[in-house]
Order: structure tokens, then C-alpha cells, then sequence
């Protein structure tokens, strides 16, 4: 005949049944076992309704028949609540040692639910203000192409027109010759400004595209190296143009570098875009006020579950590596 299992043993069970991050029926069905009693009900304080919830988060009964409810917390601290029969507290060690143990293990996994849903909802909120930042580059795009651009190339025409009929004003015609080339400098920098909020290439013709219209006008050679071989989700692939031409800038900004490298590889899970240069290193992308402007590119790519990784020594240039997990169909 088997002997029946020791308190000790009962309560070391705790830490071993109820796995870490275990849902609440999950961590009632483990204390149901452990107590070898399928009848057992667990509750937790909800600090926000300011009452015990059940598994399922319904607010618990006030009484339960045929059950005693044993307070699970602290003096000054609620933690939870054990529905039990009442033939456990005629066991000392119940009260003294199971309840207290089984305390640690019900604040553990509520802090450890807790925690991942802070953590979701950080990674939500970032994923919308990235979304919204992306959708207020398209819309300034649009005012500047639809408002303040054709504007200003309607007075072009006609500062055009002007110049032609003073061409045989020697006083004139250099000042409105001047103008003209000035007001044109000036929409071709509104043009690129536009591109750079939201490249209408990525739209139309991809990824690879778009950042090969970029690279050709960085004031540094850009090498290319592409391995696309099906199309990019439109979201990752906006988010990788952003790496690519934030990249770019950083290194024409702070790198002192001649040339950069720009690889974009698409396999089977995963985007990899990779960006080095030969500049003077030392970039950072802790977010510092000395950094070197990486650490707006954290945000764009966790948020949607990838990582970047930059390996920067001093005096051997930077190389930026951030991949982006691309969900499979099906």
C-alpha cells in the first residue's frame, strides 16, 4: 500500500504542476491535482473591479456550498482566494506553509500574465504610431504635391513666360533669369522632400525600386545587391525602405564615409536588410542625445516583431542588420 504523499511533498508540487505563464484554468487544474480534489475552485483579486474573479474573469460567488473560502494575500496586499474543504484546515501545515507557498506561485503568475500583457500592448501602441506616422507622410505628400507644388509651378510658367519677354532687357533679364533658376531649385528640393515622406515607386513598382531611385540620389555611391524573388508585404516593405534611406542619411550625416552597401534579402520567413559603410563607426542606437540617429529605426522594425542589430568599432565603419519575420500563408 502506497503511503499518502507528505505535506512537503505536496507543497513542492506547487512550483513543479503550475508551469510559469500558466493560464488561470490551468493553475486551478494543477492546485485540483496537487490537492487530489477536482472540486477546488481558485480566485483572484481583480484590483481594477475591486473583487475576486473566477478563472474565466466573472466576478466570484460570495459563498460557495459545501466549501470554506481561505484569503490568499498579504496583511496589507490581496493576492487571491482558495475555495477548499473544510477538512484542510484541521492540517496545520494547510494554513501555515501550502497557503503561503501557494501565494508566491498565484502573485507570480498573475505578475507574469500582467507583464505580457503590458508587453502587448506596447507593442500595439508602437505598431500605431508607426502606422500613423506612415499615414501622415502619404497625406503631407499629397497636400505638398496637390497644394503648394503646382503653386509654385504655375509661377514658374509664368516667371517662364516674363523671362522670355525681357530677354532684351540687359536689367531685367538677369534678375528674372535668377528667380526662375531659384524657384526651380526650389521645387526640385519640395519634389525630393515629397519622395522622402512617401516614395511613390515603392507603391507602383516594389521595394527594390524605390530604393534604387533613392540610392541615385544620396550625395554618396550606393551599392546595391537585391535577392527578391516574390513580392514583399507592402508594410514590411515600406518599413525596410525606411531602414534603407534612414541608414543612408545617418552615414551621409555622421559617418564621413565614400561609399555605403545596401543588401536586401528575401527568404522564405524573413526580410534581412542589410546596410553597411566605411565611415569613421561609432554609431549608437541607444536613443542618447549623442547618439547618431538609429534609434527612430528601433521602433519601426520591432514593431512589427523584428530585430536590428548594429556593430559600429571606432574607425571601421557601421553595419546595420535589421530582419523583419515575414507569417506564411496557411
Amino acid at each position: 500500500m502506497t503511503a499518502a504523499p507528505s505535506w512537503i511533498d505536496t507543497i513542492g508540487q506547487i512550483f513543479r504542476l503550475i508551469p510559469d505563464l500558466a493560464e488561470p484554468a490551468e493553475v486551478q487544474s494543477s492546485l485540483r491535482e496537487i490537492l487530489d480534489d477536482p472540486t477546488v475552485e481558485i480566485f483572484w483579486w481583480d484590483w481594477q473591479r475591486e473583487c475576486h474573479v473566477d478563472v474565466h474573469g466573472g466576478e466570484a460567488p460570495t459563498e460557495i456550498p459545501g466549501k470554506v473560502v481561505t484569503l490568499v494575500g498579504y496583511e496589507t496586499r490581496k493576492v487571491g482566494a482558495i475555495a477548499h474543504d473544510a477538512k484542510l484546515l484541521e492540517r496545520p501545515e494547510f494554513l501555515d506553509a501550502f497557503v503561503p507557498t501557494m501565494r508566491i506561485a498565484m502573485e507570480r503568475d498573475r505578475l507574469h500574465r500582467d507583464l505580457v500583457t503590458k508587453i502587448a500592448e506596447l507593442k500595439s501602441s508602437r505598431t500605431r504610431l508607426v502606422k500613423i506616422a506612415d499615414d501622415e507622410r502619404r497625406r503631407l505628400e499629397r497636400n505638398l504635391h496637390d497644394g503648394a507644388q503646382q503653386r509654385l509651378t504655375i509661377v514658374l510658367l509664368a516667371l517662364r513666360r516674363l523671362e522670355q519677354r525681357v530677354a532684351d532687357d540687359i536689367e531685367l533679364e538677369p534678375i528674372v533669369s535668377a528667380a526662375r533658376e531659384e524657384l526651380q531649385d526650389a521645387i526640385a528640393d519640395l519634389r525630393d522632400l515629397a519622395r522622402g515622406l512617401h516614395p511613390p515607386r515603392l507603391a507602383q513598382y516594389g521595394l527594390a525600386a524605390a530604393v534604387r531611385a533613392a540610392s541615385l540620389r544620396a550625395s554618396i555611391p550606393v551599392e546595391l545587391d537585391f535577392e527578391l524573388d516574390e513580392e514583399v508585404p507592402h508594410e514590411i516593405a515600406v518599413n525596410a525602405y525606411y531602414v534603407c534611406a534612414e541608414a543612408v542619411t545617418n552615414t551621409v550625416k555622421h559617418a564621413q564615409a565614400n561609399k555605403v552597401w545596401i543588401s536586401i534579402v528575401h527568404s522564405d520567413d524573413s526580410l534581412t536588410v542589410d546596410v553597411r559603410d566605411n565611415g569613421i563607426g561609432g554609431a549608437r542606437i541607444d536613443g542618447d542625445t549623442d547618439s547618431t540617429g538609429l534609434a527612430g529605426l528601433v521602433d519601426r522594425v520591432e514593431a512589427l516583431d523584428g530585430t536590428v542589430e548594429v556593430v559600429s568599432p571606432v574607425g571601421e565603419g557601421t553595419r546595420l542588420v535589421a530582419r523583419f519575420p515575414i507569417a506564411r500563408a496557411g
